[in-house]
């Protein structure tokens, strides 16, 4: 896999690349480095919980976009985005390769910095977030939704002590959003499959003796399919890149099958 090493600085418009060149990762990259003050990495899961997470994971960009472009926090009383679209659009495709990389014992790191009110004077603020997928879906455990550091940053060039959110303890933010579920102020789980709405069962017929109902079909949208499609298409371009074994490929190309 080939992707792109930055050195950046900041500029008017936020993050700006000064030098691009290809860099070599390594299938069980431990970090990706989007730009100074922004990156993904995989770290130990917290001890002291049984359930192992459902990694490697296979999402589409589009899912994971879609469920954290919905999410949002209180800054001064006031509900905004936690992530803006261009934010996102800078590392969700990493963050989906972290996914594919990560085994049950790893969860995901993150720090996202950005000018997070459209002027290119204001000051830049992080998000820190803990992310992984369980048998309940995305989690998004949040610690700083606004995290003030840039400026002590500049002077010093030390990033300050960062924490990620934690499954046992909570964290001063809040967030929310209609397409999840929320577990804590702090932490939000995200259903990994659509949940399509049947509509009303037409009252059924009088059935005689010895009579047997069939279970209806469950019912799937056009999206559905789409999704699945793309899950497997990923799923085979991880293989070929060595991102995953040719066991971790057909045991979760079995679990895509099964829900079809």
């Amino acid at each position: 896999m080939v992707l792109l090493a930055l050195a950046a600085g900041w500029g008017p418009g936020g993050w700006a690349p000064a030098v691009a060149a290809d860099a070599s990762v390594a299938p069980r990259a431990r970090e990706w480095r989007i730009n100074e003050l922004t990156y993904i990495r995989l770290a130990a899961r917290e001890a002291g919980h049984e359930a192992p997470n459902a990694h490697p994971a296979i999402v589409t960009p589009e899912l994971v976009r879609r469920a954290l472009a919905s999410v949002t926090t209180v800054v001064r009383d006031r509900a905004e985005a936690l992530f803006s679209q261009d934010e996102l659009e800078d590392w969700v495709g990493v963050l989906v390769q972290a996914f594919a990389a990560a085994t049950p014992g790893q969860d995901v790191e993150l720090l996202s910095t950005a000018r997070r009110h459209g002027n290119f004077l204001s000051t830049p603020y992080g998000v820190t977030a803990r992310l992984f997928i369980d048998d309940q879906g995305l989690n998004l455990i949040v610690h700083d939704a606004r995290l003030d550091f840039f400026h002590a940053y500049r002077a010093t060039k030390v990033l300050p002590r960062l924490e990620h959110g934690s499954r046992t303890q909570a964290g001063p933010s809040t967030v929310a959003s209609a397409q999840a579920r929320v577990k804590r102020a702090d932490w939000l789980v995200f259903p990994l499959q659509p949940v399509v709405a049947a509509p009303a069962p037409a009252a059924a017929p009088a059935l005689g003796p010895g009579s047997a109902v069939s279970p209806a079909p469950a019912r799937r949208d056009e999206r559905f399919y789409e999704e699945q499609e793309q899950r497997l298409r990923g799923l085979q371009r991880l293989r070929d890149q060595g991102l995953i074994t040719d066991e971790e490929f057909q045991r979760k190309r079995q679990e895509v099958l099964q829900l079809l």
